[in-house]
Parts: C-alpha cells; structure tokens; sequence
C-alpha cells in the first residue's frame, strides 16, 4: 500500500483538468488594461494581466461588472498621478520636493489675499471684500491646511487642502458662469498650483505612512519665507509707496520675461535624477500662473484687457500640455539612465 500511495496521488494530479482561459476574457482584460496610462503599463501590464487571469472563474467569458469599475476607477487615478511618475521611488521623490517647493509658490497669493481682505474691512470706503477678493475662502482654508501640515497634524492638514483645492475650483466655475472671466484669467493658474499641491498631500501621506518630518518642516518654512521676503522686496522696489499687498490690477508682464527663469530652473531639475520627477507638475504650475499674467491669448479684436472662456481653457491647456511634454522627458531620461547602469552592470563597471 506504501508503494501504491505515491502512484495514486500521481494519478490524481495528472487527472486534474486544465481550465482554458477563454480568449474574449483576455481580449476584454487587455482592453482595460490600455486604459492605464503607457508608462505605469510598461511596468505592470504583464502583472496586471496574470493577477486578473488567475482571478477568472471556471468558465468566465467577460470580466465582471466590478472588475470594470475596479479597474476604470484605477486608470482614473493613475491617470491623475501620472505627472508625479509610474513607480512608488518616482512618486516619493517627486511629492517630497513639491511638498516642499508648492507651498513656497502659494503662500504669495494666500498673504496677499488675506492682507488686503483685511485692510478692505478696516477701510471704511473700501470696495465690498467678496467682490474685491472672490478666492479669500479658498486661502483661509489652504492656510490652515499648510499650518495644521506643519505642526504635524498630517491628516487634518491634508483634509483642509484638498477641500482647498475643491473650493478653488468650485470658485473658478462660478466666476466663468457670472460672467467674470477676467477674475478666472488671473485666478487659474493659482487654482492650478492649490490642485497640484492637494495631490501632492494625498500622494505624501500614502507614499509616506508617516507625516511629514522635521527636515521637510524647516525646509518648507524656510523657502516659503525666503520667497515671500523677495516677494514683498520686489514689490516696494518696483511699486514705490504701494503696499505689497496691493493688487496689482491690469499691469501684465510679457511671456518672455518668465521664459528664461523657467527654463533655466527646469534645466537644472532635470539634472538631478531625485528633483527631475517634480518638474513635470512644477513646470505646469508656473506656466499657468505666467500666462496668468500675460498678454498672450489676447485676440487682435478684442480690446485689451478682454478676458472670455476660450482664454481661460487656453491657458488651462498650455499649461496641462507643458506638463505632458515634461513628463514624457523625464520618463526618456529615467529610460536613459536605467540603460546605462544596465551596460555598466553587464560591462562589471562598479556605479
């Protein structure tokens, strides 16, 4: 019986039918799939295919009612992460130098706005605040939300500045919808810049279990007032006698005043293979709020200073397409890189 043992337990095996896949299902998974976008395929389409695979019931033709929904609500996320990488090592490096670098950008509007809201109520012949300052809500709250991030409480700072960035956006809308598009002009590259940084928090709490630490506290804190100081200084030197809280009204720059600190400031990210993943979201914040202040949509029949909504979307656009095209460079350097520490390694040279 010792003997036989072995041999029936080999019979059972080779008796076990194999259940084939129906080639639709694959079909169908393989539709799903392409929905992510090319680079997190790149790295993950074989193992997403062979998870959903071996998930299939015996007999399965189409993928499930929650598969889809599963599996389209993934793609919409990537989807939105794409600007901050593929990978988690590319998603950690980007949200760590943004969560840095953004709140240094959005504090100049967040003190300016609720500067001059203060000085219209302490003005007794002062323009309604509402209409004078239609994002002040929008600030308050980012302001708490950047404050609560820096004393620790991580959750409640990440709450208060994704609503933030709700509220912006909602705010936008309404300005389009009342006829405001002017107001929506100047306003959406800062709304563009508070939806990156609510990405950014969200992103940083689930890259990092942890909150923030003490080196991304004292580094935020010490870029943002370094910012806001040469903020303020170039405002008085500019603006004699004005408060640098004023709001500079109808006073334009030319795009090709920005051109030139951008591209040098990019150029020097990319550089570095840890402060290229952030250039991507950080480029399309700073294009938005440059043609923020620009002439550039301007149509030649229109009088100056017209703003409509194909102005609005234009500048939108420009400033999704510059973070396309950024990241689709940083994605062809991480490629790059990743090809030659593969030759070093095949040629024994030490990295």
């Amino acid at each position: 019986m010792t003997a036989d043992g072995p041999q029936q337990a080999g019979s059972a095996d080779e008796a076990l039918p194999v259940v084939p896949v129906a080639p639709v299902l694959v079909r169908d998974y393989r539709r799903l799939v392409r929905l992510f976008p090319y680079s997190y395929r790149r790295e993950y389409e074989a193992e997403m295919l062979g998870h959903l695979l071996d998930g299939a019931r015996p007999e399965q033709s189409r993928p499930s009612g929650a598969e889809r929904r599963d599996l389209v609500l993934a793609a919409v996320r990537e989807w939105l992460l794409a600007p901050l990488g593929s990978t988690a090592r590319e998603r950690r490096a980007a949200t760590g130098l943004l969560f840095v670098l953004l709140p240094a950008v959005l504090v100049v509007p967040a003190a300016r706005s609720v500067a001059y809201a203060s000085w219209l109520v302490g003005s007794e012949v002062g323009p309604p605040v509402l209409s004078s300052v239609p994002m002040l809500a929008t600030w308050v709250v980012w302001s708490a939300g950047a404050v609560a991030l820096l004393a620790g409480l991580a959750r409640t700072g990440r709450l208060l500045i994704a609503a933030a960035g709700a509220v912006g956006t909602v705010m936008l809308a309404v300005l389009v919808a009342t006829g405001d598009e002017r107001t929506a002009y100047f306003e959406s590259g800062w709304v563009i810049g508070l939806a990156a940084h609510a990405l950014v928090v969200l992103e940083h709490g689930r890259c990092r279990l942890s909150g923030p630490g003490r080196r991304h506290v004292v580094g935020t804190l010490g870029i943002m007032v370094a910012v806001f100081g040469t903020y303020v200084a170039a405002v008085r030197g500019v603006r004699e006698g004005a408060s640098w809280w004023a709001p500079a009204g109808s006073q334009l720059v030319p795009v090709g005043a920005a051109v030139v600190p951008i591209v040098a400031a990019l150029g020097v990210m990319l550089l570095w293979a840890r402060t290229r993943q952030g250039a991507p979201v950080l480029l399309g914040v700073v294009v938005g709020i440059a043609l923020g202040r620009s002439d550039l949509f301007w149509s030649g029949n229109r009088n100056v200073g017209t703003e409509d909504l194909g102005n609005v979307l234009a500048l939108l656009a420009c400033a999704l397409a510059a973070t396309i095209a950024a990241r689709w460079c940083v994605n062809r350097l991480d490629e790059l890189a990743e090809a030659r520490a593969a030759h070093r390694e095949r040629l024994g040279v030490p990295t």
